[in-house]
């Protein structure tokens, strides 16, 4: 058998079938000085850049602040960013230095846009000689001439844990995610463990996946402002010394076996804490509310609603710790958002969390209440182990920045293009 140069490389560069978080890309580092050196004139990428509007959401903070650090570190390379005509004055002002390219539907439209998607994008993409596109919410054109594509793969949530979304949608979901695992030239997945629940599920080639960590915002940090974190729980309802937990309210991020925890622990808690709730219905939410109906303990709890991006990390800074008992995340942001605030951080021992964490937080099982009442318990009356954990916090979080998230998907396109 004859091999060409690129699979030699890439025969000796991924001998072993698996990588930490930190290690695969300096194994690649060789390969991609040999690409470079090959290239002739600029790479030509294009991102979609939809999820970007002023609601920042979960894929919109990461395009966001994946394009700010590319702008900076990448001074080769001609990028174009995907856009709605809705966006694109915001998008031009917020990133000059880029062209951008619209098209009629927006990543919400999942009928029409997805159809487009697969069957108009790739001949918009070789009209404009785009060399790399990289669909960083899951979807890329399955059909590639002349092109090729990086998709972003942040979860197999509709895979495992299918019950805790629509039916509709987890059914559409795998759709979606098989074409791309299947098509896609590289994936990226925010953990080393999501790259190794596709290896496992999927049965793919290990070399065409690479873990990218993604970081939190600048202005999660210590607060020395007192004053301006007392306004803040003024402002929300919070009366007391008080545990948080930040995201959606949805069946995937366990409330209910929190709030059972709390109701557990009530009285050794002796009405010296609440229990706040920062972030929006998400859905099927309906069972959770019914479960916090049942419990004595729902008087002491602050559901926050709406809370201005501002105000979050004042939130963090004033709690005594942070609590995280999700049943399965990607990555889980808010554990870096309140690592990087000096907040104690308690979290499942479960999916992508561990990973984030290190061992900078207390772990427990999502699937018993009791655990999580126990070591709300531990926590909430030892400030030594909040001393601890604050300070490996710290450390844990200086791990991940956005700068480090552009330099390695830069690498991932120079490792395709």
């Amino acid at each position: 058998m004859v091999f060409t140069e690129e699979e030699k490389i890439r025969k000796k560069v991924f001998a072993k079938r698996r990588f930490s978080l930190y290690d695969e890309h300096d194994l690649f580092k060789g390969y991609i000085l040999q690409k470079r050196g090959k290239r002739n004139g600029l790479m030509r990428i294009m991102i979609d850049a939809r999820s970007v509007d002023t609601r920042q959401s979960g894929v919109g903070n990461y395009v966001t602040h994946l394009i700010k650090g590319l702008r900076e570190i990448d001074k080769k390379s001609h990028y174009v960013l995907m856009v709605t005509a809705k966006q694109k004055d915001k998008i031009i002002e917020t990133f000059p230095s880029f062209d951008t390219y619209t098209v009629p539907f927006s990543n919400e439209n999942h009928i029409l846009g997805d159809a487009w998607e697969f069957w108009m994008l790739p001949k918009l993409l070789k009209k404009k000689s785009i060399d790399v596109f990289h669909g960083p919410a899951f979807l890329a054109p399955p059909f590639q001439n002349g092109f090729r594509s990086v998709a972003t793969i942040h979860d197999l949530v509709a895979f495992h844990h299918p019950k805790t979304i629509p039916a509709k949608y987890a059914i559409y979901m795998r759709f979606l995610i098989r074409m791309m695992i299947k098509r896609a030239g590289r994936i990226i997945t925010d953990t080393a463990c999501i790259k190794e629940e596709i290896i496992d599920f999927f049965k793919i080639d290990p070399t065409r996946i690479f873990p990218v960590p993604i970081a939190v915002s600048e202005q999660f940090r210590p607060l020395e402002d007192q004053g301006l974190v007392d306004q803040v729980k003024k402002r929300y309802g919070i009366q007391k010394r008080y545990f948080l937990y930040v995201g959606n309210i949805e069946p995937r991020k366990n409330l209910s076996r929190l709030f059972l925890a709390c109701d557990s622990i009530r009285e050794k808690l002796s009405d010296d804490f609440q229990l706040v709730v920062t972030g929006k219905k998400g859905w099927l939410y309906r069972e959770i509310f019914e479960t916090l109906a049942g419990t004595a303990f729902r008087e002491n709890i602050v559901f926050t609603r709406y809370v201005k991006k501002e105000d979050v990390p004042a939130l963090y800074n004033g709690a005594d710790f942070f609590v995280f008992p999700s049943i399965y995340e990607g990555f889980g942001l808010p554990i870096l958002e309140a690592m990087r605030c000096g907040t104690p951080v308690i979290t499942s021992r479960a999916s992508s969390m561990p990973e984030v964490a290190g061992d900078a937080a207390l772990f427990v099982d999502p699937f018993k209440s009791s655990d999580i009442a126990e070591k709300i318990l531990t926590l909430a009356f030892n400030e030594s182990l909040q001393r601890n954990l604050r300070e490996k916090g710290f450390k844990q979080a200086a791990k991940f920045s956005w700068e480090r998230t552009a330099r390695l998907t830069q690498q991932v396109y120079e490792t395709i293009g």
